[in-house]
């Protein structure tokens, strides 16, 4: 299925504007925050992390266990080709900072194994090389080895703070979280230089969990100074050898707070191409009201794909020119609402293509915290996309809207449920469909009108620190699978996770 990328929000970017206290909230990078809860509409139990810990040597070890089951189905198919069971086993291990010379050094790891219970094991073609159709394959269904547990290990590092006097250094399996983010198997090392500048190095082999990462390399440093108590300017170079492909990727940042916001100024340097962006917060103190304003802009066309986007699965390929802009605002009032509006519009001066295409955004929200009980929390949200036509594709327009609902029921107990819906105008260029008899076909410049609507249901409980249950319930209905088969329109997900914390 083929839809275009700017079709429709991801529930996480319509939660981030939605009111949270019974007064207005404070100020937060040009936005509300949610409730903790809210965020298992987007990914159902969260794990949460020990804080407690457990004394060891002096010092203490803090650790959660979460263990994570899905289930998906459908009507698809009398052999269960519509259904797919898979089972998460998470371990997160810390310690506090142990003294180590004139420092600290501090241990953390964090690991997943998996399996897909019942897998892609070629139920329709009878052998074990796939399914020709299988609805729910997904990474877990093509790992190097089939059917068998599929680890991760995403952490595992040693940070020594001071050891060496005004250094921090980290080594293992770590990620690099300075002006970019690259998970790798290395060292990141920082170096306080006076009271105003901070230089820093990162380096070592890009890691992967889709491919053998074989002889790449990532290289890189930045420095970040202090020009004046509210002004602050970084700099960072990044050196990429993946798969075959050099990458020069370069990025400059300055950031300045002032009374009631912020504002700040980027630019990304990738192999000649040219990059701007820019946000801006504000809050009203006197009224409430929050204004925000958004830019990014591609100065000019990008020609050589390269693999810069952690972690090193996504390539950053050929992309037009574009300018786009976004202005929000939000009001808060009679002290359990909040109304918020946004517009936002790209506009393409390179060649469009299916991919990168101009168009305007309307969206609203209405929010209401604190009725008719103190810890209840409704949403409802509204967005218009207006998508221009392209040399091989035609207009586009998309409504969808949806309502949230959270309950806090006991200190234990939480509560959530709602439902979204999406309208699409589908106009592609190439439709790969399946006939009756699961033979391949393709059908040129088919339209189809579509739907979609999501509705979900959840809860949590904790009846001790040491314990968090929850279950998470999803129902999609939609009409795009009319001419294939119609079990595939309706498709559940139910989520269950157990985190234990200690």
């Amino acid at each position: 299925m083929h839809r275009h990328p700017s079709w429709g929000i991801p529930l996480a970017a319509m939660l981030c504007i939605i009111a949270l206290a019974a007064e207005a909230p404070a100020f937060e990078q040009g936005d509300y925050t949610t409730p903790d809860s809210w965020s298992r509409q987007v990914s159902p139990g969260q794990m949460q992390e020990s804080a407690t810990g457990i004394g060891l040597g002096g010092t203490k070890v803090y650790t959660t266990l979460t263990s994570r089951y899905r289930l998906r189905f459908n009507d698809f198919g009398s052999n269960h080709l519509g259904n797919d069971q898979d089972f998460y086993q998470y371990l997160r291990v810390r310690t506090d900072s142990a003294k180590l010379g004139s420092g600290t050094v501090s241990l953390s790891a964090y690991a997943r194994f998996a399996a897909d219970v019942n897998g892609d094991k070629g139920k329709y073609e009878g052998n074990r090389n796939g399914d020709l159709y299988y609805y729910y394959r997904d990474a877990l269904d093509t790992q190097l080895k089939h059917d068998e547990w599929a680890p991760r290990f995403y952490v595992g590092t040693a940070t020594f703070d001071g050891v060496v006097k005004n250094t921090k250094a980290t080594v293992g399996r770590l990620t690099t979280s300075h002006l970019n983010d690259f998970v790798l198997d290395g060292g990141d090392v920082g170096v306080k230089l006076g009271d105003k500048a901070t230089a820093y190095v990162y380096g070592g082999k890009p890691v992967s969990f889709y491919y053998h990462t074989g002889h790449d390399l990532l290289a890189g440093g930045g420095a970040t100074y202090q020009l004046a108590p509210h002004t602050r300017f970084a700099g960072e170079y990044t050196r990429l050898s993946t798969k075959g492909v050099d990458t020069d990727y370069g990025k400059m940042r300055i950031d300045q707070t002032f009374a009631g916001g912020s504002a700040s100024l980027g630019s990304t340097v990738m192999n000649g191409a040219v990059g701007l962006n820019g946000e801006m917060g504000y809050e009203v103190a006197a009224t409430g009201t929050i204004l925000t304003a958004t830019y990014h802009g591609m100065l000019n066309d990008v020609g050589t794909a390269s693999y810069v986007v952690n972690p090193l699965t996504d390539v950053v390929g050929v992309e037009s020119r574009y300018n786009k802009y976004e202005l929000g605002a939000h009001q808060a009032f009679l002290n359990h609402f909040v109304l918020g509006i946004r517009f936002q519009e790209r506009i393409v001066t390179g060649p469009e293509n299916f991919g990168n295409r101009s168009y305007e955004r309307i969206g609203g929200t209405f929010d209401i915290s604190g009725l008719p009980h103190k810890d209840t929390y409704i949403s409802f949200s509204a967005d218009y996309w207006g998508v221009r036509r392209t040399p091989i594709s035609n207009s586009n327009d998309s409504i969808q809207y949806g309502v949230q609902v959270g309950q806090k029921l006991t200190k234990a107990v939480d509560i959530w449920a709602g439902t979204s819906y999406n309208r699409y105008d589908y106009d592609q260029n190439l439709n790969l469909s399946l006939s009756p008899d699961y033979s391949t076909g393709y059908n040129y410049y088919a339209k189809k009108m579509d739907w979609s609507r999501n509705y979900y249901i959840g809860a949590q409980y904790r009846p001790t620190k040491m314990i968090s249950l929850s279950a998470d319930v999803n129902l999609e209905h939609g009409s795009f699978y009319n001419d294939l088969n119609n079990g595939l329109n309706t498709n559940y997900t139910t989520e269950l996770w157990a985190n234990i914390i200690f």
